[in-house]
């Protein structure tokens, strides 16, 4: 049984939700509850139909619009998965998604199908180098439309410290961004993270475990360029029994 509870603030206005997960073999049940009186339940299956398969199912109430079911097949002998998502609605939206690769390479893309307009609103593609020390990635995105380079160090033989960069540049009007982050394993129960983009947003998560299996979460966000805004800070609490 995992018990798990978030909550935020934001000036006067907060939001928090609870959740409890429960694992019985190759099987698992969450709920989840929010203050918007919103509620998630997800049914998950484990090789019950395939060896390779995994069958996720999930209902939102009162939103039961955005219900899914999801299908996952792993081929890890041929370093490959394909995964597909589907709505459960009268006009289902179709998610697909497959990879393939090696541990130091691999390819993937995603697309999403309408069925309402019969077209693809989502077609991305990418490719992904890494090693011990490094990881590089490059994706194509929105349908050709969005560019994204990335790339991460890890330093010393310990690696626990860690640097990334993002540079993603929009080819419709050739606007670009960048984000820069750094990650510091500080102890064996704490972890320290920051990140600050080309707009000013700078964000920061502190983890620290309680226990073996649970865990305490601090996350800030600060606009630089609006010093006058109040500054966003999250808490969250993960216990596992």
């Amino acid at each position: 049984m995992i018990i798990t509870s978030r909550a935020s603030r934001q000036g006067r206005r907060s939001t928090a939700n609870v959740g409890a997960q429960y694992k019985y073999k190759n099987a698992a049940v969450e709920v989840n509850f929010d203050t918007k009186s919103s509620i998630a339940t997800t049914l998950s299956f484990r090789g019950e139909i395939l060896p390779s398969m995994n069958v996720n199912a999930s209902l939102r109430l009162p939103e039961y619009g955005s219900s899914q079911l999801n299908l996952k097949f792993q081929q890890s002998l041929r370093n490959a998965a394909l995964s597909i998502s589907v709505g459960l609605n009268q006009s289902p939206d179709i998610l697909l998604s497959a990879t393939i690769g090696t541990s130091s390479i691999a390819f993937g893309i995603e697309s999403k199908y309408k069925t309402t307009s019969r077209s693809f609103s989502r077609l991305d593609a990418g490719i992904s180098v890494t090693n011990p020390s490094r990881d590089a990635s490059i994706i194509l995105a929105e349908k050709g439309d969005l560019l994204r380079l990335a790339y991460a160090h890890r330093f010393g033989q310990s690696r626990k410290i860690s640097a990334v960069a993002e540079v993603t540049r929009r080819l419709s009007n050739n606007k670009n961004s960048l984000a820069v982050g750094v990650s510091c394993i500080a102890d064996k129960l704490t972890t320290v993270k920051a990140t600050l983009n080309n707009r000013g947003k700078l964000q920061a998560l502190l983890v620290h475990k309680i226990k073996p299996n649970s865990s305490l979460n601090i996350s800030a966000e600060f606009n630089m360029k609006v010093l006058d805004k109040i500054p966003r800070i999250g808490l969250a609490l993960a216990l596992r029994l």
